[in-house]
This record gives C-alpha cells, structure tokens and sequence, in this order.
C-alpha cells in the first residue's frame, strides 16, 4: 500500500458524523468523549471557511482511504487525491492564519474600545466636576448680587430721605433787672400789693421795717 500524505492531528469536520466536530489522531476518528483524553486541550472553533475546507479534506481522505483500503482506485486515481488532499491542507492552513489573524485584530480592538471607554467615562467624569464647580460659582456670584443690591437699596433710601436740619434750642431769656422801686411808707407799699415787703423784695426799705425783723409793713 501506498503511503498517503494524511492530515495532521486535530478537530475536523467528520463526513461520518455529518459534519460534527471529530478528533482525528492522524489515522482514526475518535468521538467526543474519547477526544478529550487523546489531546491536551480542545482547539477553538473554526471560521466557516475552515471548517467548509477541513469537511471537504476529510471527505477526500475517506474516499482516498476507502480506495486505497478496497483495492478498487488506480494508482493515477491516489496521486489526483493526495494533490488535492495537499492542496485542501494548504488551504485549511492559510485559513487557520487567517482565523489567527482574524483574532489578533479582535483582541486589537477590543484593546482600544476598552481604553476609548476609559477616556470617555474619565471625560465624563470631568464634565461632571466641572459642571459642579460652575453651578457653586454660580451660587456665590448670586449671593454676592442680591447683597450689593440689599447695599443699593439702603444707599437710595438714604438719599432719598429729606436732610435733618439740627434747630437749636432758643436760649433761656434772662431775667428781668428788677426795677427800682421805693416805698415812700407802708401805706405806699399796700396800694401797690407789696405789702408785707421782705427783705431782699423790691422796694424793702428799712423805714418801712420799723422793729428790723427783716419784713416790713407788716
């Protein structure tokens, strides 16, 4: 028997299991439950690409296969399958790289839409401080006006009130100096309502106080 360029190790597409995911050691099938034990890990899906691609090289592998295994194919028959077996390989790995490829620019961007969330969430938070800082200097400048204008409003009053004139209070008038009166006697002093007349009055005299007890005409 001939030997057969085989694919690699690795998930395929099974033509024996309509498509599903299979694990190919290099010369048998194995299932699920069989495959998690023959490898380490299990490969990350295909592209749709890929998988269209590895399905079909399986499909050839099994009709190589099946030719080889029952005798029927001819040797010009082997060698159109392994070129295109080789050539569904080749295929497979460009779109494996691209796969990678593929990855790569996701993670990329998802690299960058995570820092641009970051820029955005800190330039929101900053307008959000600004706006507070703006809304408190509002608030200040607003205190400040109504008390200049409180301010205005006394300085108008004030010059609206009519000016106090200060009046002085009229001086005492001063007494009158007495008049110099004289009693000719006491009879004198009783006509004009004096009478008794005391010492210091107007008009005391001692002639009118006989016994000098300092009251006169008594």
């Amino acid at each position: 028997m001939e030997n057969i360029n085989l694919p690699a190790a690795g998930w395929y597409a099974a033509p024996h299991a309509g498509g599903e995911q299979r694990y190919w050691d290099g010369a048998a099938w194995h299932e699920p439950a069989a495959a998690e034990q023959a490898t380490p890990f299990r490969k990350k899906t295909l592209t749709r690409r890929t998988g269209a691609l590895v399905a079909g090289a399986a499909l050839v592998l099994g009709l190589v296969v099946g030719a080889v295994s029952g005798g029927a194919g001819s040797q010009s028959e082997v060698a159109a399958l392994k070129a295109q077996v080789s050539g569904l390989q080749s295929d497979v790995a460009e779109a494996q790289t691209a796969a990678e490829e593929s990855a790569d620019a996701v993670a990329s961007a998802t690299a960058t839409s995570d820092a641009m969330t970051k820029q955005r969430d800190s330039a929101t938070a900053r307008v959000a401080e600004l706006e507070a800082a703006a809304t408190a200097a509002k608030a200040e400048l607003d205190a400040r006006a109504a008390t200049i204008a409180d301010l205005q409003g006394k300085v108008a009053a004030k010059d609206a009130a009519p000016p106090v004139v200060e009046v002085a209070a009229p001086e005492a008038a001063a007494p009158e100096a007495p008049k110099s009166v004289y009693y000719k006697n006491c009879t004198a002093a009783r006509e004009a309502g004096a009478a008794p007349v005391r010492r210091g009055d107007p008009g005391y005299g001692s002639h009118l106080d006989r016994d000098g007890d300092g009251i006169g005409c008594e």
